[in-house]
């Protein structure tokens, strides 16, 4: 646990004994990466919300197509996507995939730089900070 105290009540005691559960809380190692984390959260959350702002019911059908906004959209700390940071290339719409593109091979052939690219947008999120 993160020393939240959600989990730390009676009832949930009782489940943890119930079912040999040691409960152990612990500190953050790196806090900056929290704070990091609840900003692309809010980015997605707020992203949810105008999808949905008319149709509360249809957030799950939204949720999609707002991870695949946030994942290819530049992020300006790193100069990169989500994406390209992870697949070492630019964003690949599914029909390139199921109907062939050179694009594709050149996508395989940049995994082979994605450690490159990663460091460099480390580099780049370090000056900015």
């Amino acid at each position: 646990m993160d020393n939240g105290l959600q989990f730390d009540n009676a009832e949930f005691r009782e489940y943890y004994v119930d079912n040999n559960i040691e409960l152990r809380f612990t500190s953050v190692e790196h806090p900056q990466v929290n704070g990091q984390a609840e900003v692309a959260y809010r980015i997605i959350l707020d992203g949810l919300k105008k999808r949905v702002e008319h149709s509360r019911n249809t957030w799950a059908d939204e949720l999609l197509p707002t991870l695949w906004t946030y994942c290819t959209t530049c992020k300006v700390t790193t100069e990169a996507t989500p994406f390209m940071l992870t697949y070492g290339a630019k964003v690949v719409v599914p029909l390139e995939i199921t109907h062939g593109s050179p694009r594709i091979e050149a996508l395989r052939l940049s995994l082979d730089l994605i450690d490159e690219v990663r460091d460099e947008a480390n580099a780049r999120n370090i000056e900015h900070q």
